[in-house]
């Protein structure tokens, strides 16, 4: 909504006075019963088309004057022989009413404005809405398109010497040449200006790659589904088809970004290839399609990765100057309110010749969590390596749905005498960032291991990988000495610096308290004072598999066979869960319940009556008043009102404290 009063409410309201002029013009004229011929108006323009093609989205005719017939022969002869020619322009609803062609005639109606341009054989007349067609050749010739262009190369303004001077050569090609000019453009506003047919961007665009990465192909196509549910076990995998495509994320030297989605990739680990050869380098994008015009308001996420690459590294150009000159003076304003997305394939991104990393090219900067944490801004995107401590997924299927992942560094874990910070922060990766498999495989250790996070969002204190991130897993091969899996040298290495402290154990925890926030982890000490008996339970595995696929055998009712290895058993293990609620003195008026693990049941239980059935049954008042940890325990939930309830699972966590 505009503001009351203000410049774009009064253009807005003079905008629609003209469309309702125009309008009823046109009604007026087709109802005209008048037996005055239009020639005989005064101040009407009477054109015959001689050649149209289209400029940005507007239609340029070069047309020929005819003067109203004369009863004297001799006159009319005289006149005829200065014929005068003339430029009309039309803009969009006028070109798409009229569809003149050549050899049509056009009436143009006041109040028309002609425009005289020195250098120029011939006149522009412009403000041609009250136009109409009395005569069509009927050809089918449909408007020639031409590539825009420079208005600088148009009136030499790059030419220090001839800055009022036109050309007759370059004034034909504004009307005349066999095609469109062919060059470079170095404005992505410029070529979509000129957008050719089904969106089609006709000309090669300089732009610098700012960043590669990939997102998720959705499948929703319920034939699929179907068909992977009804699939029988003996059955051959499926041929591996795409589940990401490429993008990557372009400026002009006008400041302007788009995005350009490019092909599937087969499979997520291309991603550094593709990085390699494209990030931070000059580029030509050629055969794109534009798709949308986003704003900030609707994608804030990818625009928090633009205001990351803002202010640029060097002095934008300015389409207001024609010469297209960075002014270094200049202060380069707010980061762009709108982005363009396009669509292409591989061959859409072509390297320049000899290009190397562009000056305006802005790599992603390490910081450590320490000083993301402490970071007063409220929405931004960082980037670290930092060390996995624990994991939680959401699906069974590593990469089917949302992770947890609890990150500490060195930064975390060493002293802190003054502003003292957490040991440790959760990031959320959902389903929008694409995991290659080598983050797949590490996922699925239970190692401890490096991850280095690019652009990763930070949202209100909380660290997310959204559909912009890029995760690699390092390797700490050389001492001290940091490196991703893509490689030493590649480019598309998340951070740009490869030396990293090494985290050394034990790891620090911090003790669960009044701060502590969900998906953290932290150390417990309390005393027991309830069971919730309703999940506590035992049940037998399988000693040899650990499987509780278990069958009585037919045999002995003693004796039991796993159908997953096919063991027989005498006495299998037991398994126990138990869930009990602790009371702590860090902590006062505070439930919490916490999911201990088998060891600490145990010991809890006593080492002695863990045998046969007697785990089937104990005494609650036996387990009462026990005191339990220091444990690691990971914070599942935590509810402040109407009263602190924390809900905690223990964990094992190699060398912590």
């Amino acid at each position: 909504k505009f503001k009351s009063g203000g410049l774009a409410e009064r253009l807005s309201r003079l905008q629609c006075r003209q469309r309702s002029a125009i309008s009823f013009w046109r009604h007026k004229s087709i109802s005209d019963t008048s037996t005055t011929t239009t020639v005989d108006r005064p101040g009407v323009l009477v054109l015959e088309v001689l050649r149209i093609h289209e400029e940005c989205s507007m239609q340029l005719a070069l047309c020929e004057q005819l003067h109203p017939p004369r009863d004297d022969h001799q006159s009319q002869k005289s006149v005829s022989e200065e014929k005068t020619h003339t430029l009309v322009l039309f803009n969009r609803e006028t070109a798409a009413q009229l569809s003149p062609a050549p050899r049509d005639i056009i009436h143009i109606h006041p109040p028309w404005q002609s425009l005289s341009i020195e250098g120029f054989s011939c006149s522009v007349i412009l403000n041609t809405h009250f136009s109409q067609k009395v005569f069509s050749s009927r050809n089918g010739l449909s408007a020639e398109r031409r590539m825009p262009y420079h208005l600088g190369q148009m009136f030499r303004l790059l030419d220090a010497c001839g800055t009022k001077q036109v050309a007759a050569s370059e004034a034909s090609c504004v009307v005349g040449g066999s095609g469109a000019l062919a060059r470079h453009c170095v404005s992505l506003l410029e070529a979509i200006e000129g957008l050719g047919q089904a969106g089609s961007v006709d000309q090669d665009v300089d732009v610098v790659v700012q960043r590669v990465y990939s997102v998720p192909l959705a499948d929703s196509s319920p034939v699929s589904i179907l068909k992977h549910r009804t699939r029988s076990s003996t059955a051959p995998p499926p041929e591996e088809r795409s589940t990401t495509r490429l993008c990557v994320l372009v400026q002009d030297d006008y400041g302007t970004f788009s995005v350009v989605q490019l092909q599937p990739l087969p499979r997520s680990n291309e991603l550094h290839r593709f990085c390699q050869m494209w990030q931070g380098r000059t580029c030509v994008l050629r055969g794109i399609k534009v798709v949308q015009r986003v704003t900030r308001e609707r994608h804030s996420r990818l625009f928090s990765l633009l205001d990351s690459l803002w202010p640029p590294a060097m002095p934008l150009k300015d389409h207001g100057n024609s010469l297209s000159i960075p002014d270094e003076s200049r202060s380069p304003g707010p980061a762009p309110s709108f982005c363009y997305l396009l669509s292409g394939q591989q061959s859409s991104v072509e390297p320049t010749e000899g290009s190397t990393r562009s000056p305006l090219y802005l790599p992603p900067i390490k910081q450590t969590l320490r000083d993301i944490l402490q970071s007063e801004t409220k929405t931004c995107r960082c980037s670290f390596v930092a060390t996995v401590l624990y994991k939680r997924m959401q699906s069974a299927d590593v990469g089917q749905g949302e992770v947890w992942l609890v990150l500490t560094d060195p930064s975390l874990q060493e002293e802190q005498l003054e502003r003292p910070c957490r040991r440790t922060v959760a990031l959320c990766v959902n389903t929008s960032c694409v995991l290659i498999s080598s983050v797949l495989e590490a996922l699925n250790s239970p190692a401890v291991y490096q991850m280095s996070f690019r652009d990763a969002i930070r949202e209100n204190g909380v660290l997310l990988c959204g559909k912009q991130s890029v995760i690699e897993v390092c390797s700490v091969e050389r001492g001290t000495e940091t490196e991703s899996t893509t490689g030493r040298d590649s480019p598309c290495r998340s951070l740009p610096e490869p030396r990293v402290k090494t985290l050394l154990q034990p790891y620090r925890l911090d003790s669960l308290g009044l701060e502590t926030t969900p998906n953290s982890l932290c150390t417990l000490t309390g005393v027991v004072v309830g069971v919730d008996e309703n999940t506590a339970y035992s049940w037998p595995v399988c000693n040899c598999c650990g499987s509780d696929n278990l069958k009585l055998s037919s045999e002995s009712s003693q004796t039991f066979h796993c159908m997953s290895c096919k063991s027989a058993l005498d006495k299998p293990d037991t398994k126990v869960q138990l869930e009990v609620f602790l009371t702590s003195s860090s902590l006062n008026d505070c439930t919490m319940k916490v999911k201990l693990q088998q060891m600490t049941i145990l010991s809890l239980l006593n080492a002695g009556a863990v045998e046969g059935s007697e785990l089937h049954g104990y005494d609650v008042e036996s387990i009462l008043g026990k005191e339990v940890g220091p444990i690691p325990v990971y914070v599942r939930v935590v509810t402040r009102k109407p009263a602190l309830w924390i809900g905690l699972e223990e964990i094992s966590l190699r060398g912590c404290r």
